[in-house]
């Protein structure tokens, strides 16, 4: 039985609870805030029923606890530091993404990582969405030929933020907050990136201080695939959801999108919905990963696109273009 342990609650711990409740094989034994004094009114209502220990921060817990597992999600900016502080206690570690909102920390948690022998993956749940896996797999078969165009949007609900979206030093930003999904899939489809060009703004952020309220990237992928991504906070109040998610790939054969959570594809034959796989569980992929030995893409792919986004919300605050080796 492996021990799960829960710190913060400004994230995607979700997906751990859902994997929880389908896997046999895991206990959540203990919760903390992200930071002494931080408030996780709402974790503790979420996980009442496992009755989980509950300590003042981090360091308490990892030093009574011992967990195999650590879920990482405190206000954006602790994310890296206490990843490594799981990891140096031998936690693999289910992060929030960006896994680290400064290059210096990715950097650095790039090092702790490759001494620990544990595992790490971001929180990229949207890949285990029916949509995204029937429109990767289209893709891989052939139905649309050479990818060479990609396009994500990424749309949210602006809603009442916390205090800390205010401040970039705690946020970290539009892009390796919302934008990071998109750039994601991009990267999943298309490969490497090469160079990226970015640009950002406050205007209409609603009072939100330094939160960006509009993004917009240029990436160049491998082979010369061209990628762009949207990201923003300005979708409509009475939208029927809060999110928008959507992305089109181009090839030389045809086209494929997603759209309300539905795929349509058009090549050689007329445009089509295709029919949709079940619902993957991202953390028991990654559950998975840790006991078969096969996780370290999960944490390269993690390091790769928080680096990217990154550089991304450098272009934009430099408005320059970066190439990335």
């Amino acid at each position: 039985m492996l021990k799960m342990a829960i710190i913060g609650q400004e994230g995607h711990y979700n997906y751990a609870m859902e994997g929880l409740a389908e896997r046999n094989d895991i206990k959540l034994c203990a919760i903390a805030p992200g930071q002494t004094g931080g408030d996780i009114s709402a974790l503790k209502q979420r996980t009442a029923p496992f009755s989980p220990r509950i300590y003042a921060n981090h360091g308490e817990l990892l030093a009574a606890e011992r967990p195999d597992i650590a879920v990482i999600n405190p206000v954006f900016c602790y994310t890296a530091g206490i990843t490594m502080a799981c990891l140096r206690a031998g936690a693999h570690c289910f992060s929030e993404k960006p896994v680290a909102t400064e290059l210096h920390d990715l950097d650095a948690l790039r090092e702790c990582y490759a001494h620990s022998g544990r595992a790490l993956c971001g929180m990229f749940g949207i890949k285990g969405e029916p949509w995204f896996q029937a429109l990767k797999a289209a893709v891989n078969a052939g139905e649309i030929g050479e990818v060479r165009q990609i396009h994500g949007q990424k749309s949210y609900r602006m809603g009442t933020r916390p205090e800390f979206y205010s401040k970039r030093a705690l946020f970290g930003g539009l892009i390796p907050w919302v934008a990071i999904h998109a750039v994601d899939w991009a990267m999943e489809i298309g490969g490497h990136c090469q160079s990226v060009a970015a640009s950002h703004s406050t205007r209409a952020n609603r009072g939100n201080g330094e939160m960006e309220a509009t993004s917009a990237l240029l990436m160049e992928l491998d082979n010369g695939v061209i990628a762009t991504v949207t990201a923003d906070f300005l979708r409509p109040t009475a939208s029927a959801r809060h999110d928008d998610d959507r992305l089109r790939v181009t090839g030389t054969q045809g086209m494929i999108e997603a759209i309300d959570g539905k795929v349509y594809l058009e090549n050689d034959k007329p445009r089509r919905e295709l029919e949709l796989p079940a619902r993957e569980s991202y953390f028991s992929r990654f559950v998975d990963a840790i006991l078969d030995g096969s996780a370290e893409p999960l944490a390269q792919e993690a390091f790769e696109v928080t680096r990217v986004c990154l550089l991304a919300r450098q272009s934009a605050d430099e408005g320059t273009r970066i190439s990335i080796d």
